[in-house]
């Protein structure tokens, strides 16, 4: 009789994309919650406040501070989210991209496009 392992060694484990892109993606559902959505309502309060408040967030977003990246890395992180949920949605819906293959290359798809949606957002920000 085999023995059966004490730990489980998760380096050794190699999982598909596919399942790789469901981890993050929830992952990114709970940043979304517990972060990106207490943030954004914080910004909202605050550009809605007044003027002088709604002046004063531009300039911090607009310079390079830890509330700047805060705010472009949850906004990053809420795209991934939407676009993941979309192909999850796809393949439950409409059955497209079920098989393993296919639901490999269909996250490989979606991580490339939300890093390429993304520069490109961030450059027409910037440039």
């Amino acid at each position: 009789m085999q023995e059966r392992p004490v730990y489980l060694d998760l380096t050794k484990i190699r999982l598909p994309m596919s399942a790789l892109s469901s981890i993050t993606h929830r992952l990114s559902g709970m940043y979304v919650f517990f972060i990106t959505l207490p943030f954004l309502l914080f910004i909202i309060n605050k550009s809605t406040s007044s003027k002088a408040s709604f002046d004063e967030l531009l300039i911090q977003l607009n310079t390079f501070s830890i509330f700047s990246v805060l705010f472009y890395l949850s906004i990053s992180i809420f795209w991934y989210h939407i676009l993941t949920g979309l192909r999850h949605l796809i393949m439950d819906f409409f059955h497209i991209g079920e098989s393993l293959k296919l639901a490999n290359l269909s996250s490989i798809f979606v991580i490339c496009f939300w890093a390429i949606s993304y520069l490109i957002f961030m450059g027409y920000l910037f440039l």
